[in-house]
């Protein structure tokens, strides 16, 4: 008899990716089953060519799911399913009352005051920092799963088509057209305080361009169109510029494309690391510990000055500029890109 499962996500499509490690030795384990998640829509694209997951279904809270009626549907979509079992990784009230209305009988998450009383196994927190996404493993193991040793990297599915359509988005810019190679930097984050300043990277990205013989590209979202601007006037070296210019999907396919990442830390950083690209991950007030990168440590280098922090986590996003976003600085960033970029040579040429 098949078993069917749900896994409940966070919000935000980089945490979203932390989830793909349980999702992947879910899988292992419960090779038949039939695996569903329930997310935000603007999520889904994370997960869109997952090869684990039998059904992305969303949850609009925001939308059509708002209100007592819009709960009532996703409750109603929940029982004709007939889960069997629920994991879900957020201490969340509302999303644990409509599993439990949906009448899913195995119900795993975290213990918390809040809705761990909807829970039928409650896995503690941790009591040491550790990354979310190895968090959620235990969610597993509470149920008689077991968890496949490490690592535990990310999962992201660039298809076919979409790769293509990045390697001629690039050429017809002028990017990568005549084989130069690609560093993209990614200055947006969701909180102001997490941003390093635009002149930095305006710096950053004008010597890489003039001593590296690389194409600088940078990338963001329809919000952050006079950030990149900002940054792109700043320099000498011409700069290709793509914010507001793709889709999540699209903005993935051009990661795969680069040869090396730079990026606050936000979703695309992750997706990087999950596209397995080299990145440079610059934290200030949030804990590479809990949030940081995930993957080869030979590709990955995180700048981050915990001691020029008052807190850590600092939840105060009205405050910029950081004091620990403001003691990186240009020289230690592009000495990081360097170093990546004489890794890959030597790699190369085994």
């Amino acid at each position: 008899m098949m078993d069917y499962i749900l896994v409940v996500l966070p919000n935000w499509f980089g945490e979203t990716l932390f989830v793909t490690p349980l999702l992947r030795a879910l899988r292992w384990q419960r090779p038949e089953a039939f695996i569903a998640t329930l997310g935000w829509p603007q999520c889904r694209d994370v997960l869109l060519a997952n090869p684990h997951i039998n059904e992305l279904m969303d949850y609009d809270e925001r939308g059509v799911h708002r209100g007592l009626v819009g709960k009532w549907r996703v409750v109603r979509d929940l029982r004709a399913r007939r889960f069997d079992s629920a994991f879900i990784v957020r201490k969340s009230l509302s999303r644990s009352l409509l599993l439990a209305a949906a009448g899913i009988r195995t119900r795993v998450g975290f213990a918390n005051p809040k809705s761990g009383w909807l829970l039928t196994h409650r896995v503690p927190s941790p009591k040491v920092p550790t990354h979310k996404a190895l968090s959620y493993l235990p969610l597993l193991e509470i149920v008689g799963l077991t968890v496949e040793s490490g690592p535990y990297p990310y999962e992201y599915v660039v298809r076919d088509e979409e790769r293509r359509a990045a390697r001629e988005m690039l050429r017809a810019s002028g990017a990568a057209g005549d084989g130069t190679p690609v560093i993209l930097l990614h200055p947006g984050a969701n909180w102001p305080h997490k941003r390093w300043a635009p002149e930095r990277f305006a710096a950053l990205g004008e010597r890489l361009a003039a001593t590296q013989q690389v194409q600088i590209v940078v990338t963001g979202g329809p919000d952050d169109a006079e950030l990149v601007a900002s940054i792109a006037q700043r320099m000498r070296q011409s700069a290709m510029t793509l914010a507001g210019r793709t889709t999540l999907r699209q903005l993935a396919a051009v990661l795969e494309q680069a040869q090396l990442v730079v990026s606050n830390d936000t979703g695309v950083l992750h997706i990087a690391a999950a596209l397995r690209r080299p990145v440079v991950a610059l934290y200030g007030p949030t804990s590479p510990t809990l949030t940081g990168p995930l993957g080869d440590s030979t590709r990955t280098t995180v700048i981050h000055h915990p001691e020029c922090c008052p807190q850590i986590p600092c939840l105060s996003p009205e405050r910029p500029p950081h004091p620990g976003m403001e003691a990186i600085t240009v020289d230690e960033v592009y000495g990081a890109v360097c170093q990546l970029l004489v890794k890959q040579v030597a790699g190369q040429g085994r």
